[in-house]
């Protein structure tokens, strides 16, 4: 009985996180609500994180093979924020990718499209493959119903593909490589995801601005590519965050 409280606690716990998980390929939004910076640190409010500054030295993270330049105070604020945010959900998400990822990682990779994007359907849907969103969007990659038809999932009355894992992750590799064929970017591939292409290529068009993690956007999209990148920092060093490496054992299938 405790164990079936706890349960349903984490659960609508979680469900509360990500009742407006960000619409793939929607127009602007409402932006989140922020997190004050000056709550990151000595805040109750917050489980401890351990070690963090190792974990951003030499102050270089990567994404997708690109290196992410962490020198700048600002985007380690950012940064900072965003770990602090997801670190109070990552005992949930890790029990769902033990699941989730092993489906995943191997479409990722027959499609050429870098693993690290498993961690955007992370923050798109909270790894809830039902999640749904006010606006329409749907699944674990939270495709709108336009999107999804325009990349091959059937949508109507009868059958609704986003529902489908394997297939809808077909359909986001499709997105994915599009994306990447227009922009030569990982960062803005991933941008685009949150916010649309077309607005990602007037955007560094009319900004022109050295690297795309400095556009520009509404808030949400300014926060996207900071809650990616934290994600992977908690998979990947689970302790320190009060986590136990064993939390994710799935055996991940190694890249050749």
């Amino acid at each position: 009985m405790k164990h079936c409280i706890l349960y349903l606690t984490v659960s609508l716990l979680t469900n509360l996180f990500f009742s407006l998980p960000a619409q793939a390929q929607g127009p602007d939004r409402l932006p989140e609500p922020a997190i004050p910076e000056e709550e990151l640190e000595g805040s109750p409010s917050f489980p401890v994180m351990n070690d963090i500054d190792s974990l951003l030295s030499p102050n270089v993270l990567r994404f997708c093979g690109q290196e992410v330049n962490l020198d700048p105070l600002y985007r380690q604020r950012k940064l900072r924020r965003e770990l602090a945010s997801l670190s109070r959900h990552s005992s949930t998400l890790m029990q769902r990718a033990n699941y989730f990822f092993p489906i995943i990682e191997p479409i990722l990779e027959k499609n050429n499209i870098p693993d690290d994007f498993k961690y955007l359907m992370v923050i798109e849907s909270g790894l809830n493959p039902e999640a749904r969103s006010p606006m329409g969007a749907l699944g674990l990659w939270q495709f709108m119903k336009g999107t999804a038809q325009e990349y091959g999932l059937r949508v109507d009355r009868k059958i609704d593909e986003r529902l489908d894992i394997e297939k809808s992750t077909q359909a986001a590799c499709r997105y994915l490589q599009t994306a990447y064929n227009k922009f030569k970017d990982w960062v803005a591939v991933a941008q685009s995801y949150n916010i649309g292409q077309g607005r990602i290529g007037t955007e560094l068009e009319r900004q022109q601005v050295d690297e795309s993690i400095d556009l520009q956007l509404v808030e949400e999209t300014n926060r996207y590519i900071y809650r990616i990148l934290a994600s992977k920092i908690i998979f990947t060093n689970p302790s320190n965050f009060g986590l136990k490496e064993s939390m994710l054992y799935y055996k991940k299938i190694r890249r050749k």
